[in-house]
């Protein structure tokens, strides 16, 4: 019986190598995908008048390119992230609008399927590029801030296996760029960035 048994696992054990070989766990990879989300921004702007309220939920495109490896069933990379802002509605007479660029690195884990479709979940963090615009019209005044501010993101999605190098990526994910604000003449603006974004690209392995 202990024969029977170390042989058992003596043949699982080498069906194991025998699969890890067929598989180069390390690959360096590129990626590019679009983005197109809905962009959720909040702010305050506080003066003599008092709080000023601004919102505004808005579909925007965007997109991202990153540079990676895959680590068997993990990927690794670095993802340089553009999103176009919108206008902020408010109830004064004050405007504003924002834009942002995101420099992160994600973390990925490929579930294994052992079929040419792999679902992912991923996780990132870095830091957000954020340019803001805020115009007061009673007293012709626009003044522009730009603010670097942690930021990040949560993923899940489908990868697809075109071929052996080329993936096609869909996925969903979500976005905080961080709370902005600084003084102006007119008081304190207050800005608070997060998005809802889909995601299509194609992902190249080495």
């Amino acid at each position: 019986m202990k024969k029977l048994l170390l042989a058992g696992l003596a043949a699982v054990a080498f069906a194991g190598v025998a699969e890890a070989k067929t598989e180069v766990c390390v690959r360096p990879y590129v990626s590019a995908k679009a983005t197109y989300g809905k962009l959720e921004m909040d702010g305050r702007v506080a003066g003599a008048d008092g709080i000023t309220k601004a919102a505004k939920t808005d579909w925007k495109w965007g997109g991202a390119a990153a540079v990676g490896a895959k680590v068997c069933a993990f990927r690794g990379e670095f993802e340089y992230n553009q999103q176009f802002g919108n206008a902020l509605d408010t109830r004064g007479d004050t405007q504003g609008k924002q834009f942002y660029r995101s420099y992160m690195l994600n973390g990925y884990f490929d579930i294994p399927t052992y079929t040419p479709i792999r679902p992912y979940v991923g996780a990132g963090v870095g830091l957000a590029r954020v340019k803001s615009r805020l115009a007061y019209l009673a007293d012709d005044y626009v003044t522009k801030r730009r603010k670097t501010k942690v930021a990040y993101q949560l993923m899940a999605g489908i990868g697809y296996n075109v071929t052996k190098n080329w993936t096609l990526d869909v996925g969903y994910r979500w976005v905080d760029n961080g709370k902005t604000a600084w003084e102006t003449t007119n008081g304190k603006a207050t800005f608070d960035s997060t998005a809802h974004q889909l995601t299509m690209g194609l992902r190249y392995t080495f």
